[in-house]
């Protein structure tokens, strides 16, 4: 039986799916990627973080890869690029400190975006980072790592046979003089139209008259239509 496996950030995640709460069952069993595990009677696996960076897409990717990836089961990944302006830290494994989630994985790990609320640490000298945050990205350095990290997990998913197809969710990967021939190394029949910023899920979604709610996430209706266009992909790639 295939399974499908999901990494992104809340909109891979389905928060406020329903319009009204950031996580839960519904919106976790209802966003693009549950929809499709539902209707071709795949198992299901989600690992993607609201908030989550694609320094955390890239980390858990590899991670499911190397450590709960089994042999000998079919597998059909879906990888959703979020912003490029996130990162992650981590609380001390020694402290009382963790980021409250339903999301799985370490809970360790902390999610920084820009212009994100301070109120979302539960640690003081985290809350003083987000004052920082504007110092902590850079445009073409952030683009810089984004293009590796798609380059990297495309690479790893290629060697272990595993079949995958990524998309942008927020923002469209942009070309550097730094990652400029890492960005053409992009499988583009595995990455859907990685520069386009019409084509990344936000954006379609909008075009298409789907109403956002006041935190930028689309609803149910759009998450169904989504479903329906990375199914047509995921076939024309002969996965089922």
């Amino acid at each position: 039986m295939t399974t499908l496996v999901a990494f992104g950030c809340s909109h891979t995640y389905g928060t406020m799916l329903d319009g009204k709460q950031s996580s839960s069952l519904f919106n976790y069993h209802n966003n693009y990627a549950g929809l499709i595990a539902k209707q071709n009677n795949f198992k299901y696996e989600n690992y993607a973080l609201p908030g989550g960076s694609n320094e955390c897409i890239f980390r858990t990717g590899l991670d499911w890869l190397t450590r709960i990836k089994k042999r000998n089961e079919d597998y059909v990944v879906l990888v959703g690029w979020t912003s490029p302006f996130r990162m992650e830290l981590r609380y001390p494994q020694d402290s009382e400190h963790f980021h409250s989630t339903m999301t799985k994985g370490d809970k360790k790990y902390f999610p920084i975006s820009l212009g994100q609320e301070p109120e979302i640490a539960t640690s003081k000298d985290f809350k003083r980072i987000h004052s920082l945050t504007p110092l902590l990205f850079e445009e073409t350095k952030d683009n810089d790592y984004w293009a590796t990290y798609a380059y990297g997990l495309q690479q790893a998913f290629k060697k272990h046979k595993v079949n995958y197809f990524m998309f942008n969710t927020c923002v469209e990967l942009k070309p550097t003089f730094n990652n400029r021939h890492v960005v053409e190394a992009l499988d583009i029949n595995k990455y859907h139209k990685p520069l386009s910023e019409p084509d990344c899920f936000v954006s379609w979604g909008l075009n298409q008259g789907f109403k956002k709610t006041e935190c930028w996430h689309l609803k149910l209706d759009a998450h169904i239509e989504y479903s329906k266009l990375i199914t047509n992909q995921l076939k024309t790639l002969g996965y089922f």
